[in-house]
């Protein structure tokens, strides 16, 4: 693994802030990028709080699997 993605790196990637963030990620291999335990809590719970939140957990769910 070269890359641990923070929080807020996820959360500008999903909701497409950051088109650099956007072409950084995809340029990488899965295999080169990891999100830890903690950056997965704090992706659900706020999803948990979010307005929309069983939409914004479907797609925390889909961009954590492996």
């Amino acid at each position: 693994m070269k890359f641990s993605l923070d929080t807020n790196f996820c959360i500008v990637y999903l909701n497409g802030r950051s088109r650099k963030a956007v072409e950084t990620l995809r340029a990488q291999s899965a295999e080169d990028v990891g999100v830890c335990s903690v950056v997965r809590a704090e992706l659900y719970y706020g999803a948990a709080k979010s307005v929309h939140s069983a939409r914004t957990l479907t797609g925390y769910e889909i961009f954590l699997r492996p």
